[in-house]
């Protein structure tokens, strides 16, 4: 009888220890307006992304960064709310613009293999954004950090999926945060 409520005892400590560590996805809560109260209360008719720079300790954000903005701006144009959603070419747009400088401040993406033969104990992936929105008048409306982080074990499990989709998520993520700053409110 002791014998089993020490097993019953370790056992629930491991289901315990699994639940705690498989809930360590981290990610920065922006709030969801929906599409229509975006579209009534539209501020900002075009969004510019312009500069998408990187901090000097950050290796290799070439390829994510270019994935998390075509990412952003693809999220942006599915939405049919903008008149104009692009990367910054040196056009003047009409009406209202929104423009969005970001800086990537930290990047690592685990690799496949690391995955492969470490698992969860390679670590997690994360990409930091700071994320700048200002006006045609250079007024800044908003700055804050994007912080994604997908679960080490998820990761592991599908085999780096969750690493590599990364830069896209960011990119959903830096588009609900332009929705939902884009209403003046």
């Amino acid at each position: 009888m002791l014998v089993m409520r020490m097993r019953m005892k370790y056992f629930t400590f491991f289901v315990m220890c699994i639940m705690v560590l498989s809930a360590c996805a981290k990610r920065t809560d922006v709030q969801q307006i929906p599409i229509d109260q975006v579209r009534a209360n539209l501020k900002y008719k075009n969004i510019i992304f312009r500069n998408f720079t990187a901090n000097p300790g950050v290796k290799a954000p070439e390829g994510p960064m270019v994935e998390c903005r075509q990412s952003a701006i693809n999220y942006l144009e599915f939405k049919h709310i903008y008149n104009k959603v692009e990367k910054d070419s040196g056009n003047s747009c009409k009406g209202s613009t929104m423009y969005v400088d970001l800086n990537v401040t930290n990047l690592r993406i685990v690799s496949g293999a690391a995955r492969f033969w470490a698992g969860a104990m390679a670590g997690r992936s994360n990409m930091n954004i700071d994320v700048n929105l200002m006006d045609e008048n250079g007024t800044v409306i908003v700055q804050k950090e994007l912080i994604g982080a997908p679960n080490a074990f998820s990761s592991s499990f599908t085999f780096a999926n969750a690493d590599y989709s990364l830069p896209q998520k960011m990119g959903f993520l830096l588009g609900d945060f332009i929705l939902a700053h884009s209403t003046g409110k």
